[in-house]
């Protein structure tokens, strides 16, 4: 099987805005595209359909998977696109067919989304065994104009510079501008803030967090210069809550991209709370890499 993009297609909103921006990226990675429907109640089943299943009932799933490749025949004219329909547990489906993806792109919710629900089982089941990054959309508008900016956080975590180093890989394929940016916060609040001026009279514990900071930029910027040298690169440090910052960035870029853990992330979670944060609510696409880089 030769490279390809991974879209999943429900037939929902969000599945529509992921097929759009599967083709557009696509297209810029100059590879063809994948438009997957899991058959089955909307490909809610835990197991595939049964010999019994009717005809019918498997055309009209057919049907989902060339609506889902029209869509993204009329955002992209002219691009290479393959209907695919499958069957059985949805996430499980996808994954194996990303064998040879450097994407999978998924709708932040699908068609069977639960109220306050903020991320669909199917997209957090797929972000846990993806073999790639994978991109969740949200119902974002096909009429806004591509930034050509990928922004990336950075906390000096193996997995953000597992992120810096997927970012990197998108920007160099894409010819698209990176921005790096790092966060920090004053680390020390009340009494344990009176401690430390006390033990340390000459040294802010704000500067310590801005050159832990500055020390994260210095990673990104020098794993970039070797990996990724034809990038165009901007980094920034600011102050303040990373989702936060990172959100605000997001809203002119076409693609953010995070580690699924930071520096407080906890063994066995898929995101940590900042990647998820942004993952259920930034503006624009979000690319979570599981790489992690030494």
């Amino acid at each position: 099987m030769t490279e390809h993009v991974v879209a999943g297609y429900d037939g929902s909103p969000e599945a529509v805005a992921a097929v759009r921006w599967a083709a557009g990226s696509a297209q810029r990675l100059g590879l063809p595209l994948q438009v997957v429907h899991v058959w089955g109640l909307a490909g809610q089943l835990d197991t595939p359909p049964t010999r019994a299943a009717s005809a019918y009932v498997r055309d009209g799933a057919r049907e989902v998977a060339e609506e889902g490749a029209q869509v993204a025949r009329e955002a992209v004219p002219g691009i290479e696109v393959e209907a695919v329909l499958d069957d059985g547990p949805p996430a499980r489906a996808l994954v194996d067919r990303a064998v040879d993806a450097p994407l999978i792109v998924l709708g932040r919710q699908g068609s069977a989304r639960l109220s306050g629900v903020l991320m669909g089982s199917v997209a957090l089941a797929t972000l846990q065994h993806a073999p790639c990054p994978v991109v969740i959309v949200p119902r974002t508008s096909p009429e806004e104009a591509p930034t050509d900016l990928v922004v990336v956080g950075v906390d000096g975590s193996r997995q953000a510079l597992g992120a810096v180093e997927a970012a990197g890989r998108y920007a160099a394929r894409t010819g698209a501008r990176l921005r790096v940016v790092a966060c920090w916060q004053g680390p020390l609040h009340g009494r344990s803030l009176a401690d430390w001026v006390r033990d340390h009279p000459d040294v802010s514990p704000d500067d310590v967090a801005r050159r832990a900071a500055e020390d994260s930029l210095e990673r990104a910027r020098t794993l970039l210069r070797d990996r990724y040298p034809d990038v165009q690169v901007e980094t920034l440090v600011e102050e303040g809550p990373a989702a936060r910052v990172l959100a605000r960035h997001a809203e002119k870029a076409d693609l953010l991209v995070v580690g699924t853990r930071g520096r407080s992330g906890l063994a066995g979670l898929v995101l940590g709370s900042v990647s998820q944060w942004l993952v259920a609510r930034a503006a624009c696409p979000v690319l979570v890499s599981r790489t992690v880089t030494q």
